[in-house]
């Protein structure tokens, strides 16, 4: 079904404007200047920015607390136990209280090293630097002890620190100490909040390359590198052994056996605490401990922020290039780097990846903005305010296309199947492709396509006007959602003022029951007059100066006057006649045409009377809005007034105008009224607009009147004269008095009586006239058609 609808869309699109090479250069001009394009750009910029802040806020360590946060985080998730291959020697407050000393003297090192040296412990690594002399005796002690041990203990230093404008000086073992043991730095730099650290392998000092204690407990060969410690090893699981027990001999040597060991202090006093994420305060010499777990994996590669940034920058860019309004691929690139860092951190890789995080966050704000701005929330369709990114509309039409009843539609409708209509309609509005992007606003779409002009327009958007009325119809059984267009043909204007007279054109065509208004030049015109028409009318209808006239009614088998149509006939402020269908257009869009009704009402019924006086089978009849009869105060006023003047109802008749679709559900009771107290209804310019044969299945009228275009041609036209006779014979099926308007001649009176038709109105018997005229002419028709 759609592809038949396209390819009639295609037939009714295809013209002068839209053929051959000129076509081919609207088409590429539609394609140059898109909506979508113009949009693409601006994701671009999004894009570029995104990344840039992404690059920016890396150089910077902008995001450098929530990247080593995240880091505690997946190693808590990878937690496990401690190898236990490295041992904490660990002075400690009942070390120290035992001893009664507040640090063990260097004599008691000596015994201590000479015991786990016993025990077969691998390497001796102090976590001081015994750089403070004792007393002669215990140096020299300590020294040869060293001596003896020379390839079994590592004594701590520290080289010379500079961190911004602190300087620490390089702390290192005394002289004699250092010519018989080996020295391991002992220093790291801890980050900002404290969530981690970072130890190097090597160090130069003194134009020598020393081992960090971290390196020389897991035996590290490698390259020298700055890293990180993995803190998925548990310290609490690190073999611990008191510094006092240890001494004491309480401590049995195959406990201690084949490990490396580093002595350290773990007192309350001790300031060498730092905060390890999830455990609290720990002495740094666990720290070093973990480092070496860390090494022993391998060479720790750190590859900083690049790859993750490029992979997301990637999306962001694929993103930005893509029109789908969807953020899932930026957040799977996003949510991928953050799951595929724990598979790296158990290879040895760090990466860095809050820099791209917040790249992609930028970039999905930004992109978010772009498509609440730019992108209806309802359906896969653009906003008005993105067509109107367009710099220039000289060779385009500006088209808005207002879907009436919407509202309830989706009430009734899931928001997929409104999404499912909505989109339909945007497949039949592009059909071949001549249209450009269509965007989608409140109950209207609005799209740009090539310029088309004259009488090719008019054929054109009626045509696209019924297929979507049809399309509407048929696929979606919904009769009650006319399509009303609006066409905006001001070329030199700016595209988005353009498209805001389109839509105030559409809703114009779906208020007035037509199905689609050109916006142009013209147009302008007629509604600058309007707007001086409601502004002329609401002091004429303060002023209850609204004139008003009478057209006679003819029975044309007896040739008496059986009724008259109340006209409007105003001059305001003296000056030439108003146009009573401009006035009444005039009416309905400033929200006046119920009261217009009143007033011209009160006057036909007093004067009416008259007639009536004359004639009590006279039938009085006023022009009456569809849409009117839905509003239960207006025809409360009516039924008051006429009880005030004491109007017989059955003498009175209303005529429907198309000024609006007629709606059954909502009008029904109204209807149901009126016949109640015997006021007949009659169908005004039956086939014409709203006026057509779904009134007389939902309306029951008495009355039905011909359009005079119809009757007007019937001398020249066949097609007229047949739907004249096929009227009437309708008519007349289904009980209801035919009267046909705009007779001017006597041929066609005579057509008419031959056809059967019952009433006619127009110049040949009279124009609208005041009432006194009226009176007198009533008996006089009949002498002149009886001629």
């Amino acid at each position: 079904m759609i592809a038949w609808f396209s390819a009639l869309a295609a037939r009714m699109r295809r013209g002068p404007a839209a053929g051959g090479e000129v076509g081919a250069v609207f088409r590429n001009e539609l394609a140059s200047h898109a909506g979508a394009d113009l949009l693409r750009r601006k994701r671009l910029k999004v894009a570029i920015f995104a990344i840039g802040f992404g690059i920016f806020s890396a150089a910077i360590d902008l995001p450098l607390p929530a990247e080593d946060f995240y880091r505690v985080v997946r190693a808590e998730l990878r937690s496990r136990p401690a190898p236990q291959d490295i041992a904490m020697i660990a002075i400690d407050d009942a070390t120290l209280n035992g001893l009664g000393k507040p640090v063990p003297s260097r004599l008691e090192d000596s015994e201590l090293i000479q015991r786990l040296v016993d025990a077969g412990v691998e390497k001796i690594v102090f976590d001081r630097a015994h750089a403070d002399p004792e007393t002669p005796a215990s140096d020299a002690a300590f020294a040869r002890t060293l001596a003896r041990h020379k390839d079994k203990v590592w004594l701590g230093f520290s080289p010379k620190v500079e961190v911004g404008f602190q300087k620490v000086e390089p702390i290192a073992p005394q002289d004699a100490f250092r010519r018989q043991a080996g020295l391991a730095v002992m220093v790291g730099i801890a980050r900002p909040f404290g969530l981690s650290v970072i130890f190097p392998t090597h160090i130069a000092f003194e134009g020598k390359s020393y081992p960090s204690m971290s390196a020389l407990l897991a035996d590290y060969h490698g390259p020298p590198v700055d890293y990180r410690p993995d803190y998925a090893f548990n310290p609490k699981t690190v073999p611990t052994y008191r510094y006092l027990d240890v001494l004491r001999g309480r401590v049995g040597a195959d406990e201690l056996a084949g490990k490396n060991v580093i002595i350290g202090k773990t007192d309350v006093e001790s300031p060498d605490y730092f905060v390890l994420p999830f455990f609290g305060k720990v002495s740094g010499s666990y720290f070093h401990i973990l480092g070496a777990h860390t090494l022993k994996r391998g060479t720790p590669v750190d590859l900083m922020w690049i790859p993750a940034l490029l992979v997301v920058a990637i999306a962001i860019l694929a993103q930005a290039l893509n029109r789908s309004r969807s953020s899932r691929p930026l957040w799977a690139a996003t949510l991928g780097l953050a799951a595929i860092t724990l598979v790296l951190d158990e290879l040895g890789i760090d990466i860095d990846i809050m820099s791209a995080l917040l790249a992609a966050i930028a970039a999905a704000i930004g992109f978010r903005r772009i498509a609440r701005k730019y992108y209806s929330s309802e359906v896969d369709a653009m906003t008005t305010t993105a067509l109107g990114l367009e710099k220039t509309g000289a060779d385009l039409d500006v088209y808005a296309l207002k879907i009436a009843n919407l509202a309830e539609m989706s009430e009734e409708w899931g928001e997929r199947e409104l999404g499912e209509f909505v989109n339909t309609l945007i497949t039949y509005v592009k059909g071949p492709g001549e249209a450009g992007d269509v965007a989608f606003e409140r109950d209207l779409l609005v799209w740009l396509a090539p310029r088309i002009g004259g009488e090719e327009l008019e054929r054109h958007a009626d045509g696209l006007a019924l297929m979507l009325k049809t399309a509407i119809s048929h696929d979606w059984q919904s009769s009650n959602s006319a399509p009303a267009m609006g066409i905006d043909t001001n070329h030199d204007l700016p595209v988005a003022l353009r498209i805001k007279r389109a839509m105030q054109a559409a809703d114009e065509a779906a208020t007035r029951g037509v199905r689609f208004i050109i916006n142009d030049a013209a147009h302008l015109e007629a509604r600058n007059h309007r707007i001086e028409l409601i502004r002329v009318l609401k002091k004429g209808l303060r002023d209850r100066s609204i004139g008003v006239a009478y057209q006679p009614k003819i029975d044309l088998a007896s040739g008496r006057i059986v009724g008259a149509e109340t006209l409007i006939r105003w001059q305001p402020d003296g000056r030439e006649f108003v146009n009573p269908q401009d006035l009444v257009l005039a009416a309905e869009a400033g929200e006046r045409i119920n009261e217009l009704t009143l007033v011209v009402l009160e006057t036909a019924l007093v004067e009416a009377k008259q007639a009536i006086a004359i004639d009590p089978r006279f039938k009085l009849a006023a022009n009456m809005s569809a849409k009117s009869l839905s509003d239960t105060h207006l025809l409360f006023d009516i039924m008051t007034m006429l009880g005030r003047f004491n109007f017989p109802p059955e003498n009175l008749t209303f005529e429907l105008t198309e000024t609006a679709k007629l709606e059954d559900d909502r009008i029904a009771p109204q209807v149901a009224a009126l016949k109640a107290r015997g006021i007949g209804l009659s169908i005004d310019d039956f086939g014409t607009g709203q006026s057509n044969l779904e009134y007389l299945e939902k309306l029951p009228s008495d009355e039905l009147k011909v359009d005079k275009r119809f009757v007007q041609n019937m001398a020249i036209s066949e097609e007229s004269r047949a739907v004249v006779r096929a009227t009437i014979e309708i008519a007349h099926s289904l009980g209801k008095t035919v009267v046909a308007e705009g007779v001017e001649d006597l041929a066609v009176v005579s057509a008419l009586k031959e056809m059967g038709c019952d009433q006619a109105q127009g110049y040949f018997f009279s124009p609208a006239i005041p009432m006194a005229d009226l009176l007198a002419m009533m008996g006089g028709v009949r002498k002149s058609l009886n001629a």
